[in-house]
């Protein structure tokens, strides 16, 4: 069984744009920070960068064969056919779908919901259909047989096609679908830990150079529970994309 985890990348961003290439740690892009994270995820089996063919996003690409990062181009607004056509390529049976905006992500958290999916039969695990875990903490665990099939067909929206995933978990009549709680060590909806403002991009800064470059979400949890003034530019972030606001 081949697990991919894809990354959706692009340079275009309305409150921080090129965010993907700015330098987080040690000269260490956005990108890359989420690139080597999800490479750290025992139960996926390859890492790919999904941009677009927008001649703006040329640098992602160019940063990808700097480093060696597996990567395809596709639609910048059709973002389904984008990740479909990649899993294509590379004969996927599962996908971790997940976003360049994701420097905390949670390799811990990626093997234990694909374990859940493996176990369970399920055409989709995540957990963050109910905001339980810090915002930005998550992972979509697909069937890329599941995606495939829904991206060859013409009756769905634009939007549905704008989000890889909104489709599925709109429609959990037809998918089995299994969404994770938080433990109570994690139960922490509203510690914000994803990069879509400036502030945001300052924390990671900050938590970076706090932690060397190496943590796990427990890690921040506790620095947060020590030192709230660290996060206090959060609070007041508004946040217009997740699956738990679009049910």
């Amino acid at each position: 069984m081949i697990i991919v985890g894809t990354i959706e990348a692009r340079m275009g961003s309305s409150r921080l744009p090129g965010k993907t290439l700015k330098t987080v740690y040690n000269n260490i892009t956005l990108l890359e920070c989420v690139v080597s994270r999800f490479k750290m995820a025992r139960s996926v089996n390859d890492v790919m960068v999904v941009t677009t063919t927008e001649k703006k996003d040329d640098p992602i690409v160019e940063l990808c064969i700097a480093k060696n990062i597996n990567y395809s181009r596709g639609s910048e607004e059709d973002v389904l056919d984008r990740v479909a056509s990649a899993l294509v390529a590379v004969h996927a049976d599962v996908v971790v779908q997940m976003g360049a905006d994701s420097p905390y992500l949670d390799y811990q958290l990626v093997d234990q919901l694909v374990g859940i999916y493996l176990q369970g039969n399920y055409d989709y695990v995540c957990n963050d259909m109910e905001l339980t875990y810090p915002l930005g903490i998550y992972a979509h665990i697909v069937s890329a047989k599941k995606l495939i099939e829904l991206n060859k067909r013409t009756d769905i929206s634009k939007h549905d096609r704008e989000d890889v995933v909104r489709y599925i978990f709109e429609h959990p009549e037809m998918y089995r679908i299994f969404n994770l709680k938080a433990t109570e060590e994690f139960f922490q909806p509203t510690l914000r830990l994803t990069v879509d403002y400036p502030e945001d991009f300052r924390l990671a800064q900050t938590l970076y150079s706090h932690f060397k470059g190496s943590f796990t979400t427990s890690d921040i949890i506790k620095l947060h529970s020590k030192e709230p003034g660290i996060f206090k530019e959060m609070k007041d972030l508004i946040q217009h994309s997740a699956p738990f606001l679009k049910k």
